[in-house]
């Protein structure tokens, strides 16, 4: 009896092959819009004789990759309290913020100690500009959650600190998740509120932007609704179990989904389905955009910062 518990238990913590295979996924379409951006940035014309769908597909879905990073962080988080504490109403907040602090603290401490040296030392593309109020104006940003706000009121860091503003995003989540879970004890509400991020989502980075191209993309909204996803998938897969039959059909469906996000984005900009994605978003080559269709030639500086919703 006690072998079977000690068994399930076992099993509830191994890894999962699809987490894992969109954290790839994901690694992949990050890892190869920087290298793309760095490629442009030095001329080099990597891409010629490619079609042009194919090299959109690979190369300009950084973003994409940061929104599955988010659903898979939903995922879990939401997955993990339920397995430590039974039910998201009983989590033990002072220990959810120790053991969020003792994951996250050590390495980012090391990483702002790296880049601060690199700033005093003038390493070329690591020195804090003082447009954006410098170094300490950027740690302050760093440990308060909000590089995000920094960014879109005064322009980007430094490509090294810029790709902490997913971990903004993060962190919010993180203070607000189990302080949430204790209010809304109740599963509608928090369900509801989850379904309502989702959303705002997409309403935050089409309209609540205001023009700004930075929040647009980096805003705490704009990334909630893929948190949000993440979380609600964990509470359905905590209430019911998938049959095979259901588990085949979102093993197609799911692929089949993003091989036509992917493949068809362009089609999707053409007839004003998906917005152009004209950010040139390697900020430690300076405050750029570059047009796709147009390529690295026609970069220019960017607009004013804007409104920030």
């Amino acid at each position: 009896m006690n072998s079977g518990k000690s068994l399930q238990a076992g099993r509830s913590w191994e890894r999962l092959d699809g987490v894992d295979l969109l954290r790839g996924l994901a690694i992949f379409l990050v890892l190869m819009n920087h290298v793309n951006m760095r490629l442009l940035s030095a001329d080099v014309p990597y891409a010629n004789g490619i079609p042009e769908q194919i090299v959109s597909s690979l190369v300009w879905n950084g973003q994409r990759g940061v929104q599955i990073f988010f659903a898979v962080s939903g995922f879990l988080i939401t997955s993990t309290t339920l397995r430590r504490w039974g039910m998201l109403k009983a989590v033990n907040v002072r220990a959810f913020y120790q053991m969020r602090f003792a994951r996250i603290a050590p390495l980012l401490v090391l990483l702002l100690t790296v880049l601060s040296v690199l700033h005093f030392a003038q390493v070329t593309h690591f020195i804090v500009p003082a447009k954006t109020g410098g170094l300490g104006r950027a740690l302050a940003a760093v440990l308060t959650f909000h590089v995000n706000v920094l960014e879109a009121r005064r322009g980007f860091l430094p490509g090294s600190w810029d790709i902490l503003w997913s971990l903004s995003v993060e962190e919010m989540f993180y203070l607000f998740f189990p302080l949430t879970c204790r209010v809304l004890s109740r599963g509608k509400l928090l369900i509801a509120l989850l379904a309502g991020f989702v959303v705002m989502g997409p309403l935050a980075r089409a309209w609540l932007a205001h023009g700004n191209e930075v929040w647009r993309e980096y805003s705490y909204l704009g990334g909630m609704d893929a948190i949000a996803l993440g979380c609600l998938t964990a509470l359905v897969l905590e209430k019911r179990r998938l049959s095979h039959a259901a588990l085949r059909l979102l093993m197609t469906l799911g692929p089949a989904m993003l091989a036509f996000s992917l493949g068809f984005s362009l089609k999707a900009q053409g007839v004003g389905i998906e917005p152009e994605r004209t950010r040139y978003d390697d900020p430690g080559l300076g405050d750029l955009y570059v047009d796709r269709a147009g390529g690295a030639d026609e970069m220019e500086e960017s607009k004013g910062a804007g409104a920030i919703a």
